[in-house]
């Protein structure tokens, strides 16, 4: 497996999402506006997930994420220490299967637990609700890399312990 291999099959992953959720919101009559509005939420964080992860954009792009990352594992002793020990090939592969969820658990996901936790603590449904979606569609993104990475025996269970 080479890692523009893994950076495609991680951009088809979130491409099905993104055309499942579609394909659901086409489904769901316009007057049910909180199911729309629901469906709307999760594929935007999907869309959020090819953006900000960066993925499926190709070599260039990967070669950059590589800056990205490096960033990142600063802040994090043991994914920091894993990466450094790869040689380059593999470094090029971690990038290309681990840095997009990298990115957003770091970045994004650290930011909305707290959120959620805070609109739960004042009874605040709206973000309740909007937080709840947000967090479940990355965690679905993520639960069906994580299964492609097992399936394909990269880096599997590379979160198992969070970001430490």
């Amino acid at each position: 497996m080479n890692y523009l291999d893994a950076d495609k099959a991680l951009y088809k992953i979130v491409n099905e999402k993104v055309r499942d959720c579609e394909v659901r919101l086409n489904a769901v009559p316009i007057e049910n506006k909180s199911e729309r509005k629901a469906l709307i939420i999760e594929r935007e964080m999907y869309n959020l997930c090819f953006r900000a992860g960066m993925v499926g954009k190709g070599e260039a792009l990967l070669k950059f994420r590589r800056n990205v990352i490096t960033n990142i594992l600063n802040k994090y002793q043991v994914l920091s220490g894993k990466y450094s020990n790869l040689n380059e090939n593999d470094k090029m592969l971690f990038i290309a299967a681990l840095q997009a969820e990298i990115f957003m658990r770091d970045g994004i996901l650290s930011k909305y637990y707290p959120e959620l936790e805070a609109a739960k603590m004042t009874d605040d449904a709206k973000n309740i609700f909007e937080f709840q979606i947000k967090i479940g569609a990355c965690e679905n993104v993520f639960g069906a890399w994580e299964a492609w990475r097992v399936e394909n025996n990269v880096f599997p269970g590379f979160f198992k312990e969070g970001l430490k």
